[in-house]
């Protein structure tokens, strides 16, 4: 397999290119527009799409320091260490971690960015709920009254 090899990011730093802003008027996340929102955001939810994965990044949460060490993460987990250095590699790469190497050890930490990302690409009042209906004809529910549907 063919790798490039990247410089390392100090904790907080942003990838180049990388604006923080999370969203403008009529953008989406990061100035970027919908559908670029979309993608990153399944990206991320591709990256969460493992129960290993999600107790991972729920455990970096949680810690009271804001960052965990690699060996408090294994403590709660019966799998071998390369495997949990692949499921924590795929969080960092996907920036929902960031990683810092303190002597031997690497310590992660949660990117609060990229959570607000995902919090920001499900909005309560999305795009299908800012339409206008389709009908404006009232429904019968089986046995009920007339009301409209949502």
């Amino acid at each position: 397999m063919n790798r490039q090899a990247r410089a390392p990011r100090r904790p907080g730093e942003r990838p180049s290119g990388a604006t923080g802003r999370i969203s403008g008027p009529g953008e989406g996340a990061g100035g970027l527009g919908e559908r670029a929102v979309a993608h990153r955001a399944a990206r991320l939810f591709k990256a969460l799409a493992d129960p290993l994965r999600l107790r991972l990044l729920a455990l970096t949460r949680s810690a009271p320091s804001g960052s965990v060490c690699f060996c408090d993460l294994a403590a709660h987990f019966d799998v071998p260490q390369s495997s949990l250095s692949h499921h924590l590699r795929v969080l960092v790469d996907a920036e929902l971690l960031d990683r810092e190497r303190r002597g031997t050890w690497s310590w992660y930490s949660v990117r609060p960015d990229t959570l607000a990302l995902l919090h920001d690409s499900l909005p309560p009042a999305g795009p299908v709920l800012e339409r206008p209906s389709c009908c404006d004809e009232p429904v019968r529910p089986p046995g009920g009254s007339r009301t409209r549907h949502d």
